[in-house]
């Protein structure tokens, strides 16, 4: 087990407390696997680096950029949301959410030194979200940065809140699950369930279609819910608790859900992997695999990236092992993403690396942070969007 990354992440929730567990003292540091040199198939063009904001000093703050159309919109912890030209980097326009609050309601809401933005980004019917870590949704107008509406909700949002037909959902870390108007922010409904006494801090992003939003929660169930009820139609495990100890029985779904086809495919940590037929309404397959960051998906296959940093290709019909790479084994890798022909992950020293989705093989990698890297990265085409840990964001042309 990757003790390093995952004690780091842990939350202990003892009823209504906030209590943190583990100390340094309690943690096993393990070596990351060196990299060793590859042959450079594919080149990384720069295209533009911009400064957001400054960085999260919380790993498990990881603010993706969201592209709409030829723009960008970025988030930083400290406040500053961007919306920028995709071609350029030009900034269109920034705002400081901050400012949206009057200074009682920061001085509230907001101890010092604390992240502001911890959720985010989300796009969708003209408007631009990201939570807060004062338990709030905001809105904030595309085309000017204003605000559209503010909406509470019960705790802190990790994820980033999704739009869809009006409906914007927001996942908080305390179980629950809100539909808001996606015009007014008014809320619709409220779906909840109850966390075991261990958790990892953060949660995996809902995933909004037509007929259908689905979540996953750290007492390992995934639900599909109606999403103009919010009433779950069903509510499947994904891993089930084992051992004595809280520690042993963290089966949290935190990491990014796939949904193609009419299929849902979900990892848990120490757990499975799970492929679920939607409209059959029953189990395709599952594997044995423990993540914290998820899934990605193409040329047939689900990866994965385990505890352990092993990445992994299941072919999504069947789940079997299409290909297994170790050689970036310790060095806390991001959501594994497609794009184009290849599979982007960044690493803890700030990497991305770009390996083949056919056969497995690396063909490109760069330093784009020197702080490294906590969020996944973002494909539109053959381009690369980058959010690093030191605030900036870069933008590459694969090539």
């Amino acid at each position: 087990m990757q003790l390093r990354r995952t004690l780091g992440a842990l939350t202990l929730l003892l009823l209504a407390s906030g209590c943190s567990w583990f100390g340094d003292k309690d943690e096993e540091v393990i070596k990351p696997t060196a990299l060793t040199r590859i042959s450079t198939e594919v080149d990384f063009r720069s295209l533009w680096t911009t400064r957001v904001g400054a960085g999260a000093d919380d790993k498990a703050i990881k603010l993706e950029p969201a592209v709409n159309g030829d723009q960008i919109f970025a988030a930083s912890a400290d406040g500053t949301v961007l919306a920028l030209q995709i071609s350029s980097g030009q900034k269109i326009w920034s705002q400081d959410v901050r400012e949206i609050y009057t200074e009682a309601e920061r001085d509230h809401a907001f101890a010092k030194d604390i992240d502001v933005i911890t959720g985010g980004v989300g796009i969708g019917d003209d408007i631009v979200l990201v939570g807060t870590a004062a338990g709030e949704v905001l809105a904030l107008r595309q085309s000017d940065g204003s605000l559209a509406w503010r909406a509470e909700v019960s705790s802190e949002v990790l994820a980033p809140p999704q739009v869809l037909n009006q409906l914007a959902v927001a996942q908080s870390i305390d179980g629950a699950l809100v539909g808001l108007d996606a015009v007014t922010g008014e809320k619709r409904w409220s779906f909840t369930t109850t966390l075991p006494a261990l958790t990892l801090r953060g949660t995996s992003t809902p995933i909004l279609r037509d007929d259908v939003v689905v979540a996953g929660f750290a007492n390992g169930r995934v639900a599909l819910i109606d999403p103009d009820r919010g009433i779950a139609a069903v509510d499947e495990r994904v891993a089930a608790a084992k051992g004595r100890s809280d520690l042993e029985r963290l089966i949290d779904i935190d990491g990014k859900m796939v949904y193609q086809n009419g299929r849902l495919y979900v990892a848990s940590y120490q757990g499975r992997v799970l492929a679920i037929d939607l409209n059959a309404g029953r189990p395709l397959w599952s594997e044995d695999a423990s993540t914290t960051v998820g899934l990605g998906v193409g040329f047939g296959n689900v990866y994965l990236a385990s505890v352990s940093d092993e990445l992994t290709a299941y072919d999504m019909d069947n789940g079997r092992i299409q290909w297994q790479i170790d050689a970036l084994r310790h060095r806390d890798l991001t959501n594994p993403v497609a794009v184009g022909s290849y599979l982007a992950v960044g690493d803890f020293e700030g990497y991305v690396h770009l390996i083949a989705q056919s056969d497995g093989r690396f063909v490109g990698r760069r330093k784009v942070d020197a702080k490294g890297l906590y969020t996944p990265v973002v494909a539109d085409g053959n381009r690369l969007f980058v959010m690093g840990n030191s605030g900036r964001l870069s933008a590459f042309e694969i090539q």
